[in-house]
């Protein structure tokens, strides 16, 4: 019920007895994967129903299986303290108190018997505010030393002060070195303010230009708020992005398909002059090709094929790099394998396929998760592909798989989501709810639609070169890399290196250079694919 309608009345028990059934299982077979099932659907269950009489339930259950199973003394406070001031009259409250005040070896722990029966955690220290600017879109990115409660507030013009957007971190102080206003200017921003607001609360401020959206969530290990704001660009120059984004090693400027606002009936564009459009195509400055107005009932194009988008920049990003390793086994670092495999896609895709590529890293340097999708939509790319390998408990695991963002609906996509965001399942669980309000339907489809071509070309071309490959197929789940880009993205786990049998192919160079012509040639044919569909129309 829940899978098929995530908002039935029901949604909310199912998730409940799916946790309890899985709690069970975990009691009678002693079997890990059980126990992260069970505390992922207590965790949904308080996510996504946090006004729901079983919410203060599930986090009290998630508790004891931290406190009693996992281990983790620290976790099981934090989620008692959660229910004591979020459900200071549920049921469970006064069994969180007393559970709270058992972990009395904490020094944090608030004394038994309390007024507010809260922890007493010393203040978090907020970090300079980072930011990456492109002409319609904004990242700005609040780094705090450990999860805070936040507030955000849109407030209009007032005299001579312009609109702008609050973020209010509780608990919080901030050094005097870090409170300088950062300048932005970029048509969308006109500075970001941080100060200390009063003794306890740090407050963010985004002076507001000209914005059409803007969306909020937060990011675990380390903890992270990230502001993604929209618009249309006023007129100014576009600030430098911080730090600078990918340097480009052909032109940048690519044709535009202009539209107005949607007429009575469904309506596409149709261009008049394709070439301008194709793969390779250089168009001169401020060219535009022109378009007519077709009507038709219905198509099934995806939303990007009907607009007959062009894709001509592509973002490789290899993931982890610098003190970050990622998966290692055999003498192997996945921060090294990528790297090669990435650097031998651009070079394929470029002179093969003529398309302008970038790199969001070119060496072993650490570049946080939420800085590459920034790097990707501030240098307007068409497409990102974040280039992995997997691992796993059990060495026989073996094979190849592609994802794309969306709601994890399984725990094994869950552990590799995990694995890659260097979080745990629990925050996985945590941020799922808060993806719908990220994710907009036309990037699902087209970035589902470029898994399939890269997971085909790779498993149908590795078995015509006689490699034995499991085909583990194209699957979603919430990986931090992938959420706000504003273009088809996909991440692909080309082997896993815990496997023996893998792990010594992922030594030669040769398969990592027909993984990286696989993984190209799938990208050209869905490129391809999507211009022949727009050419149609």
């Amino acid at each position: 019920i829940y899978l098929q309608n995530p908002r039935d009345p029901l949604a909310p028990a199912c998730l409940y007895m799916m946790a309890r059934t899985y709690r069970q299982m975990f009691q009678r077979f002693h079997l890990p994967i059980d126990l992260d099932e069970a505390i992922n659907s207590y965790q949904q269950l308080a996510s996504q129903f946090g006004n729901n009489r079983l919410a203060d339930d599930a986090l009290f259950a998630v508790a004891t299986l931290y406190e009693r199973e996992k281990k983790d003394p620290e976790r099981a406070l934090e989620l008692y303290t959660t229910i004591i001031s979020r459900y200071p009259r549920g049921d469970q409250c006064a069994k969180a108190q007393k559970r709270a005040a058992g972990l009395t070896h904490h020094s944090y722990v608030s004394p038994a018997g309390t007024q507010s029966g809260l922890s007493t955690l010393p203040p978090a220290k907020i970090f300079p505010v980072k930011h990456w600017s492109s002409a319609d879109y904004t990242r700005i990115v609040i780094q705090a030393s450990r999860p805070v409660t936040y507030t955000t507030s849109l407030l209009e013009k007032d005299g001579d002060q312009p609109r702008r957007l609050t973020v209010d971190l509780q608990n919080s102080t901030i050094a005097p070195r870090f409170q300088t206003p950062v300048p932005i200017e970029d048509g969308l921003l006109k500075r970001v303010r941080t100060g200390q607001f009063n003794d306890n609360t740090v407050r963010v401020v985004l002076d507001i230009e000209s914005i059409s959206d803007y969306k909020i969530f937060d990011l675990k290990d380390p903890f992270k708020i990230v502001i993604d704001v929209h618009g249309i660009k006023t007129g100014k120059t576009v600030a430098a992005s911080r730090p600078a984004s990918p340097v480009s090693e052909q032109p940048k400027t690519k044709p535009k398909v202009e539209t107005t606002a949607p007429a009575p009936s469904p309506s596409i564009i149709v261009l008049e002059d394709i070439s301008k459009k194709r793969p390779g195509h250089r168009s001169r400055p401020h060219e535009r090709p022109p378009a007519t107005i077709r009507k038709t009932q219905q198509s099934r194009f995806s939303l990007a094929q009907q607009l007959g988008l062009g894709i001509h920049k592509i973002i490789i990003d290899p993931g982890h790099g610098g003190k970050d390793p990622g998966a290692m086994a055999f003498g192997l670092k996945e921060k090294d394998i990528v790297l090669k495999v990435a650097k031998k896609v651009k070079r394929l895709l470029r002179k093969r396929y003529n398309y302008e590529v970038a790199l969001t890293r070119k060496t072993d340097i650490f570049i946080p998760l939420e800085e590459r999708t920034a790097l990707a939509n501030t240098s307007g790319a068409d497409l990102f592909v974040s280039i992995h390998v997997n691992a796993h408990p059990n060495k026989a695991t073996r094979g190849i798989e592609t994802f794309y963002l969306n709601l994890a609906t399984n725990g094994e996509a869950m552990r590799v989501a995990a694995r890659e965001n260097a979080t745990s399942t629990h925050n996985i669980s945590e941020m799922q709810h808060i993806l719908t309000d990220l994710m907009q339907n036309s990037k699902i489809l087209e970035s589902s639609r470029l898994a399939r071509f890269v997971q085909t070309s790779m498993i149908s071309g590795l078995r015509k070169d006689n490699y034995t490959v499991k085909d583990h197929g194209v699957k979603k789940a919430p990986f931090y890399v992938l959420i706000g880009a504003q273009m088809p993205a996909v991440l692909v786990e080309i082997s896993f290196i815990t496997n023996p049998m893998e792990a010594k192919r992922l030594k030669k160079d040769s398969f990592l250079s027909e993984i990286a012509d696989q993984v190209a040639a799938g990208i050209s044919a869905y490129v391809n694919q999507h211009m022949t569909a727009a050419a149609q129309y």
